[in-house]
């Protein structure tokens, strides 16, 4: 008897916290051109659930030739992000010299997220940056971090 409820309490102790299992995902971003320099990434949720993330402050040099990345992993309500930038040439984006802009900002949506909060973890090798935020995804809501200078 002793020893069936020590392999119980056994068996208790070595469940799982149930986060769940990681999924990981990846996006490209759309690139432009912000007035506004500032690090930054900005949240916007939207009516069906997805979330348009906008990196602003990317390298300087970038042109629209360039890629830039995420590796998003979600783990129960934890999302961590991984932010890559690949410059680029006129001709592997096929594109012509004249036709090349700077850019200085990603978007970029994540869809499929619930009504829930998340706790968010971006961090961006290229630039030595990072920020965390807990984000509620409301219809309309908005989030702001600027990076630490």
């Amino acid at each position: 008897m002793l020893f069936t409820i020590a392999a119980l309490c056994v068996g208790i102790l070595a469940v799982p916290s149930g986060r769940g299992r990681a999924e990981t995902g990846f996006l490209t971003g759309k690139l432009d051109f912000d007035p506004d320099p500032t690090p930054r990434v900005e949240f916007r949720c939207h009516d069906d659930g997805s979330v348009e993330m906008r990196r602003t402050g990317l390298p300087s040099g970038l042109d629209n030739a360039a890629t830039v990345a995420l590796a998003v992993t979600r783990t129960g309500f934890d999302i961590s992000i991984e932010e890559r930038v690949t410059p680029g040439t006129a001709a592997s984006a096929g594109l012509l010299e004249s036709e090349l802009v700077a850019v200085n900002r990603a978007t970029f949506v994540i869809p499929g997220l619930a009504q829930e909060r998340y706790h968010i973890k971006y961090n961006s090798d290229a630039t030595s940056a990072f920020v965390a935020l807990t984000l509620s995804n409301r219809p309309g809501l908005t989030a702001v971090r600027n990076f630490p200078a």
